[in-house]
């Protein structure tokens, strides 16, 4: 719902991506997971990536991509991901409670933020979807934020809702709006999941 107080239970995630890209290595099937091919002009390069993060002993999250970029001459030590991204977020019980995709990403772990950009995807199992073309995944609040233009459809009310400015958590169960769209901004829409709620 919107404009309900938000609370945050996973906050460590983000900090443990270079880390758990190693473990991932360790404690995988290695055929799911490809280790760093080369390295050039002080960036260490890999594909086909999978990083399991964990909090306190259990999964949390999932996160895939094609192509990972760790530069190691950077003083922000920054992880990029330019080929697209995916993550799923687990509950306690290791169910899926919510997905993410964006076409770009990258973490700055000094910020302990990631940036997210181009198509970016949020989706919960019960069918609310947020859209933006850039956000933030911040590790300190759990947070993700954006000033840009947001779409949200949600399944209960079924609307799909326009504004600009977004604070949500990770399953979209909490969701501000900064800049609420007017009373003919909303639509009322069918009840279906889907990648990309602007069609």
């Amino acid at each position: 719902m919107i404009n309900n107080p938000f609370h945050t239970t996973f906050k460590s995630a983000v900090a443990l991506i270079s880390s758990c890209f190693f473990m991932v290595a360790c404690e995988n099937n290695v055929n799911e997971v490809k280790a760093l091919s080369s390295k050039e002009g002080g960036i260490d390069i890999a594909k086909d990536v999978a990083i399991y993060i964990s909090n306190e002993g259990k999964i949390t999250a999932k996160l895939t991509a094609p192509w990972m970029n760790k530069y190691l001459q950077d003083k922000g030590r920054m992880i990029e991901f330019p080929k697209t991204i995916k993550a799923d977020f687990y509950k306690i019980d290791n169910t899926v409670e919510s997905k993410l995709t964006a076409q770009y990403a990258h973490y700055i772990e000094n910020e302990n933020k990631v940036f997210l950009k181009k198509d970016v995807v949020v989706f919960n199992m019960l069918g609310d979807t947020l859209w933006s073309e850039e956000m933030y995944w911040d590790q300190n609040t759990g947070k993700f934020t954006t000033d840009k233009d947001v779409i949200l459809k949600q399944h209960n009310p079924i609307a799909k809702i326009y504004g600009r400015g977004l604070e949500a958590n990770q399953n979209l169960t909490d969701i501000k709006i900064f800049e609420k769209p007017q009373s003919n901004s909303y639509a009322i829409i069918s009840d279906t999941s889907g990648f990309n709620p602007k069609k």
